[in-house]
């Protein structure tokens, strides 16, 4: 990967970072949805997993409008590298309930590979960086 030397393209590694949240916030209530009538323990786990990344996601939004004084669009641009990171993530597209205990397990380890997968990301993304500020949070 191309070292980024810029301010410009640590915007764009933070608009990334934004999306990225965003999709697994959106991942992780899909899950607990297919988990609810399964274990509503569970599911309540991975609605708070979604909040948390939610959480993230806004952190990484107003560390975006002090560093540029811009607001983050409703709607990002994919880039290659969101595509990169989406197609890590194709595995886990497939809509389904859960029925059984099989099933429970195979989703519970897709949530953490999720966590996993985008942890291994953001590493790669770190050496890119070059505010501090952005560095912190990514």
């Amino acid at each position: 990967m191309p070292m980024i030397n810029s301010a410009g393209d640590d915007r764009q590694l933070l608009l990334l970072a934004i999306t990225i949240e965003r999709h697994c916030a959106c991942l992780y209530r899909e899950l607990a949805h297919r988990f609810r009538p399964y274990d509503n323990g569970v599911s309540t786990i991975l609605d708070e997993l979604a909040k948390e990344e939610l959480s993230h996601e806004q952190e990484l939004v107003d560390l975006y409008a002090e560093i540029t004084g811009d607001k983050v669009a409703e709607n990002l641009p994919e880039s290659e590298k969101l595509n990169d990171f989406m197609r890590g993530l194709d595995s886990v597209r497939d809509h389904f309930f859960v029925i059984d205990p099989p099933m429970a397990k195979t989703i519970l380890e897709i949530a953490l590979e999720v966590e996993r997968y985008t942890h291994r990301f953001y590493m790669q993304l770190q050496g890119e960086v070059t505010d501090p500020q952005v560095l912190t949070l990514i």
